[in-house]
């Protein structure tokens, strides 16, 4: 019995058949079938039924897989715990777009810090967009992104939060009396969003062109600083996330009906061999789930 036997039996398990689970670990379904098989002929037993819409435990195979979990969590911290030892001058490369550099980012930079006190972690700044892609190629070792619900990244991802999006404007816009928005109500009021390879561009402009209007966009900028003080003036009006501005007297953060919450993930590709520093920060990340970004959900 050898740990990749194991590890092939629980992703045949977790993905429900052979096509799914050679996909997902990138090997061939010979392989995997030729690892299950050596492990029911070690142990005299049917680990899964053969079923013609896929495969099903066994009374047997329940109990091993039960076993096993445990067994493989404790190997990864074994892992992790050995790799860590040899952290100190690693980098890991982390790519941030600019609003989640403001609500989260400085978090996870507490974490890594406690965590690998003698590593260093790179934040690149860069629009969700391109951050996966990014993360896809092998260029950056993980990125947060923002998606929504209908376009979840295909990488590996956690969910670490979600945020509403909010309209920003100035109070003296005649819109800052009103105590919600839909799209249509905005009209030609000059926008400043984010860069084009910004999710929250794309989804704004999406929604946009689905109830047949033209956003009027006079500047694109990840400046956010420059965004606020063009809010405060009056020049544009803008979408951010709540939060990421401060709320001020001059001006008003609205919410928008046809607007739905979005998702900020951690993506990394599980297809890539990452440093050992960058695995074990992405389970440390895993593990913390909600609790790392407590008090940004808007949901």
């Amino acid at each position: 019995m050898k740990l990749t036997q194991l590890k092939y039996f629980q992703a045949v398990c977790r993905c429900g058949n052979l096509t799914r689970a050679s996909r997902e670990l990138h090997i061939s379904q010979s392989s995997l079938s030729e690892a299950i098989r050596e492990l029911e002929e070690e142990f005299g037993v049917l680990l899964f039924y053969r079923l013609s819409r896929g495969l099903a435990l066994t009374k047997e195979g329940e109990y091993f897989l039960q076993e096993i979990n445990g067994l493989l969590e404790h190997a990864d911290q074994v892992a992790e715990h050995m790799n860590a030892l040899k952290s100190t001058g690693q980098t890991v490369t982390l790519g941030v777009p600019p609003m989640i550099s403001v609500l989260l980012f400085p978090r996870l930079l507490a974490l890594f810090q406690k965590s690998f006190p003698g590593a260093r972690l790179l934040a690149e700044e860069g629009g969700s967009l391109v951050n996966e892609a990014r993360v896809a190629d092998g260029t950056l070792d993980a990125a947060v992104i923002s998606c929504s619900g209908d376009s979840l990244p295909e990488l590996s991802y956690q969910v670490l939060c979600t945020l509403k999006i909010c309209f920003f404007v100035s109070r003296k816009n005649p819109l800052a009396r009103k105590e919600c928005l839909r799209i249509a109500d905005i009209g030609e009021t000059p926008l400043a969003l984010l860069g084009e390879d910004s999710f929250l561009t794309s989804c704004i402009s999406r929604h946009f062109e689905a109830q047949g209007l033209t956003p009027n966009v006079v500047l694109n900028t990840n400046q956010l600083a420059a965004v606020g003080q063009i809010v405060r003036d009056g020049t544009a009006a803008a979408f951010l996330f709540q939060g990421v501005l401060p709320e001020e007297d001059e001006t008003a953060v609205l919410p928008v009906e046809d607007l739905p919450p979005v998702s900020v993930c951690l993506i990394w590709n599980e297809a890539r061999r990452l440093p050992p520093c960058a695995a074990r920060f992405i389970r440390m990340v895993k593990g913390a789930g909600g609790s790392l970004a407590a008090g940004l959900s808007t949901d």
